[in-house]
């Protein structure tokens, strides 16, 4: 009987230990991103211009890396799933521009958000297609 106690115990204080140090190591945060070093600071004129001309560079150079873009708010967009897409770039249709896809956990400190305002945002490229796609957005500074 008093192995039986002794073994149950030594189980529990294992479990516990192995469960402690699971959520250490493999539970991540939501505001984990914010301490994400940026990998390039860019401009999105600079950004998206580099993709018109050379794609298979700027892809190489920028593709699925953190980047710190800066520019002006051209558009701002609410898709069905309540996140927010903002379009930095000139205001002109033709010109190239960065469409940005807001990180869906910091979506309500974005509402204040307006057309003409100057920012700089960190996100992941996901590529191009009429515009430069950056995903998982976070507004870095106003």
């Amino acid at each position: 009987m008093e192995r039986r106690i002794k073994y149950g115990i030594s189980l529990l204080i294992f479990l516990a230990t192995g469960l402690s140090i699971y959520g250490i190591f493999f539970h991540s945060t939501p505001g984990s991103k914010r301490f994400t070093k940026a990998a390039v600071h860019i401009g999105a004129i600079e950004l998206a211009t580099a993709f018109d001309n050379h794609e298979g560079l700027s892809d190489s150079l920028y593709l699925y890396k953190v980047l710190s873009v800066s520019g002006v708010v051209n558009k701002i967009r609410k898709n069905r799933s309540g996140s927010y897409t903002v379009t930095l770039g000139d205001r002109t249709s033709t010109a190239p521009a960065v469409s940005c896809i807001l990180d869906s956990a910091n979506n309500h400190r974005y509402l204040p958000l307006m057309v003409g305002d100057s920012l700089t945002i960190w996100g992941t490229c996901a590529g191009h297609l009429t515009d430069v796609l950056l995903v998982q957005c976070i507004i870095e500074k106003r």
